[in-house]
């Protein structure tokens, strides 16, 4: 039995298939949770019973994992609320709380942060459409001395909001992290959307 010669086909093909397999495992396994987890609405019983301060948190931990610059703990951060896409003068409850809650974390995190409310709006469409810091935001950024900016815009549709977070350095309005998520429209999120202009306080 064990002189027998194996034939080289076989042994290719035995190879090629355990190969394959393990490709397989690996790849079941590495779905990023940020984007394409189940939070975000691959299975309709995590996605209805979100936990929005959990995914709150996990959402603050990303954009600094993902920065691109390396950020200062005694520098302050800046944590706008979001705002309707559609509207970027009009905020909501959910527009606020999630601001809230993602200033929390960084601070858990160590990092110094500071709310800002605008009257008028924290973000602006340049020229080629893209959202940056408006003037005013600037203006104040460089009067609390912080370096970045969390701002973001959310999307209402029928079955989801769609919600696109950016950290935004405060000099030059470079976007050094960015992060793309949805929440269920369910009962709970829906009740935070009534319309809500963002005033300072």
């Amino acid at each position: 039995m064990f002189g027998r010669r194996v034939n080289p086909r076989c042994f290719r093909a035995l190879a090629m298939s355990l190969a394959l397999s393990a490709v397989s495992v690996i790849a079941s396994g590495c779905g990023d949770s940020y984007t394409n987890s189940s939070v975000y609405g691959d299975d309709k019983e995590t996605f209805a019973g979100i936990d929005l301060v959990s995914n709150s948190h996990h959402v603050a931990e990303r954009l600094i994992d993902t920065s691109q610059q390396i950020l200062d703990p005694k520098k302050p951060i800046l944590v706008a609320s979001l705002v309707n896409v559609s509207d970027l003068e009009e905020s909501s409850v959910l527009g606020r709380i999630v601001s809230e809650q993602i200033s929390s974390r960084l601070t858990q995190l160590g990092y110094m942060t500071r709310e800002i409310r605008f009257r008028g709006t924290v973000l602006v469409r340049a020229g080629s459409g893209e959202l940056v810091l408006s003037r005013e935001a600037r203006n104040i950024s460089n009067e609390q001395e912080a370096q970045a900016v969390v701002a973001g815009v959310y999307a209402v549709a029928q079955n989801a909001v769609y919600v696109t977070l950016r950290l935004i350095r405060a000099g030059d309005s470079s976007v050094i992290s960015s992060l793309d998520f949805s929440l269920p429209k369910s009962d709970d999120i829906s009740s935070l959307l009534e319309p809500d202009p963002v005033l300072v306080y």
